[in-house]
Order: C-alpha cells, then sequence, then structure tokens
C-alpha cells in the first residue's frame, strides 16, 4: 500500500511539473512585472557556448521562476502558508506589528568595504570642490526609529554603525543633518510607509524642517496645502511578500501656499513639465513615482526666485518625496543620479554655477550603492 501512494505521488508530482513546464512554454512571455516593477526574463537563446558555461542554465533557471503561471498567486498562497506557521520572516521581509513590513538587513548584508569606498569618493569630491558649500543628509531605514515595530528578536543590522563611518569621515568636510534624534522623536507617526521602503512626505518633510533650522529658518506644517493623493498604495515590501491583510499606504502631497512658478527639465532638457508631480502615476503599481516622475540620470527645476543660489542634489529615490520642499529656496535646482548620469560632472557644475551641493540617500543605498564612486571619473 505505502509503495502505491508513493508511486501516485511520484506521478502527480510529475504531472505537474511537466503541465508547468508546457505552459510556460506554450503560454507567451510576460515582459514587464507591475507588482515586482522590473523587467522580467525572457526565453533565452541556445547556444553551444552558454551550454557549455553553465551560463544557459542560470539564465533558463531564472527564465523558469519569472515566468512561472500564476506566479504571483503562488507567491501570495506562499505567505499565507508561511503566516499560518508564525514565520515573520518572508523573502527578506519581516512582517511587523501594526501592519508594517520592514526590509531585511543584518550584520551579514554589511558592505563594510563599499562604504569605505564611497565615503573616500565624497570626501575626496568635497575636498576637490571646497569652495562650494556641502551638505550630507543620510536617512536611516525604517527598522531604527521603528524598532519597537520589529518582530520580536529579528536579527537586524545596527545602523549606527554606517552613520558613525560616515559622520567621522565626513563631518569636517561637509555640513552634517542627523535625523536619527528626529525621526526617533515622531516614531508614533506616519514617517515611513508600511508597505515600501521608502519615508513618507511627512517624514520628508521632517528633513526638511531640521535642513532649515540648521540654516536658522523655520518652517510650519500651516506654510502648506496638503493633499491625499493615493489612500491605496502597495509597494516594494508588499511587491516582495503579497500578504493579503496588508495595510493599504496613503500618499500625500505639500505643496506651499506661498510658492513660486516653476519649470522641470528632464534628462537635459529633453522634456518639460510645470510640475514636480507626474499625477499619472497614481494610476499604475509603483505610486511614489508621483514624486518627480520617478528617478531619472538627470532633472533640473527652474524657478522664479532670483537670488543666485544654485544647488545640485546627489540622490537616490529618497530625495524625490524631499525635493518638492525646496523649490522657494532656490533659483535653480539640479538633480543628478549617479547610477544613471554619464555626463561629465566638472562641466556640469561650471556650466551651472552650482553653489551648493547635497547628497541624500538612505543609509542602506549608501552603503551599497556601487555608482558613487564615479564621482572622481564623471
Amino acid at each position: 500500500m505505502k509503495k502505491i501512494y508513493e508511486k501516485i505521488v511520484a506521478i502527480l508530482f510529475l504531472t505537474s511539473l511537466w503541465i508547468i513546464l508546457l505552459s510556460t512554454f506554450l503560454t507567451k512571455d510576460k515582459e514587464y512585472s507591475e507588482n515586482e516593477n522590473r523587467y522580467l526574463t525572457t526565453k533565452p537563446d541556445i547556444s553551444m557556448e552558454e551550454v557549455t558555461s553553465g551560463k544557459f542554465m542560470d539564465t533558463f533557471e531564472t527564465y523558469l521562476n519569472d515566468q512561472f503561471p500564476l506566479r504571483d498567486k503562488w507567491i501570495a498562497f506562499k505567505t499565507d502558508i508561511q503566516q499560518l506557521f508564525g514565520k515573520t520572516d518572508i523573502n527578506g521581509t519581516y512582517l511587523g506589528n501594526d501592519g508594517y513590513l520592514f526590509e531585511k538587513w543584518t550584520e551579514n548584508d554589511f558592505q563594510q568595504e563599499n562604504l569605505q569606498k564611497n565615503i573616500e569618493s565624497v570626501k575626496n569630491f568635497a575636498q576637490a570642490n571646497n569652495d562650494i558649500k556641502g551638505t550630507i543628509l543620510i536617512v536611516p531605514t525604517a527598522s531604527l526609529p521603528l524598532k519597537d515595530k520589529l518582530p520580536k528578536n529579528a536579527p537586524v543590522f545596527n545602523q549606527n554603525k554606517a552613520f558613525d563611518m560616515i559622520y567621522s569621515n565626513l563631518g569636517k568636510n561637509c555640513e552634517w543633518i542627523d535625523m536619527r534624534p528626529t525621526l526617533e522623536a515622531h516614531k508614533n507617526e506616519y514617517i515611513y510607509y508600511k508597505t515600501d521602503h521608502h519615508w513618507t512626505t511627512f517624514g520628508a518633510y521632517l528633513g526638511y524642517a531640521q535642513w532649515q533650522r540648521q540654516h536658522g529658518n523655520n518652517v510650519q506644517l500651516s506654510d502648506y496645502n496638503i493633499t491625499l493623493a493615493a489612500n491605496n498604495f502597495k509597494g516594494s515590501l508588499y511587491s516582495k511578500v503579497l500578504n493579503r491583510n496588508s495595510a493599504l499606504d496613503e500618499i500625500y502631497l505639500y505643496d506651499k501656499i506661498q510658492k513660486p512658478t516653476y519649470e522641470v527639465h528632464y534628462n537635459l532638457g529633453k522634456t518639460q513639465t510645470d510640475s514636480v508631480y507626474e499625477l499619472n502615476r497614481l494610476y499604475e503599481k509603483d505610486k511614489y513615482q508621483v514624486f518627480l516622475n520617478g528617478n531619472h540620470p538627470e532633472l533640473t527645476i527652474s524657478t522664479n526666485i532670483n537670488n543666485n543660489k544654485h544647488l545640485l542634489i546627489f540622490k537616490d529615490s529618497f530625495a524625490n518625496a524631499f525635493i518638492p520642499f525646496l523649490l522657494s529656496d532656490y533659483e535653480t535646482i539640479h538633480i543628478i543620479d549617479l547610477r544613471y548620469f554619464k555626463g561629465d560632472l566638472n562641466d556640469y557644475i561650471n556650466h551651472n554655477n552650482i553653489t551648493e551641493y547635497l547628497f541624500l540617500y538612505n543609509i542602506k543605498n549608501f552603503c551599497e550603492d556601487t555608482s558613487i564612486p564615479m564621482l572622481g571619473s564623471l
């Protein structure tokens, strides 16, 4: 009886496997996953060189994983099962308290050598441009100020270790904006999205308010019209687990009551618009791209303010929600994403009469970004 049972299980398994393989090959490849905000691997070409090198099998495995039939439903089902057994660490994401999801980042993930390279690159840039005022603003991940919402005993990287390395090496070369105390003081407020790794618009506002305080200015929430732009946002961390019981995040837009007129030019002037918000993005999966229409190699904002202040920002996507707060402060704001920018940086600085620069990154990205050392070669 046992042997018959084992044969039946084996037959069912092999039959299911063949059905899945046939379905994968007979179904048209899906090129883009809106849920994961990335392009998927399509059918790899077969060549003798790739087969003998083993590269074909690696690509083919990725292809099967990306094109797996009903892939999103399987991920959601897997999450349901894991939750049923009390698992809170799923696909590199912690399922925290009060509906919060956290990007898993442990001591083993910390790329200290890469961080040291990035620190050295920023330091060299600051010394080479010591006639330009520089500021560095590094944002902690949510697991630092919201540590009380993490699953019990969840292993996390001590971010203060990285912050101390950055400050001790760059504190004398750039003005330092330490967001940790401010975000800790507001930890019970909506400073990070529950389903996404970014800070909220209010979190970005707190960063801007601290920036202004350190320059001797004060701003108030009453200076802004605050609009609810979306109440059904499910972000990047949700995409990793597809938790059916996930929270719905809200996205707010802050517009200064007395704001200047301005123009936004994308990619060295190839595209122009009159808003830092791309409202069409609110109808897509990644609604965070409402800020500056996502990430671009280069972006310039020209205002009607004539104060001869020209700011250059080196950034990751955390800066996108922060930049709209700067509109009343500068004649021009220039934004460069080093991951995509291929121009001559020295020419860019001279051509645009840059008077200040800002490095604005999330701490994890600043530790892991491999494009920052390119500062010396651009």
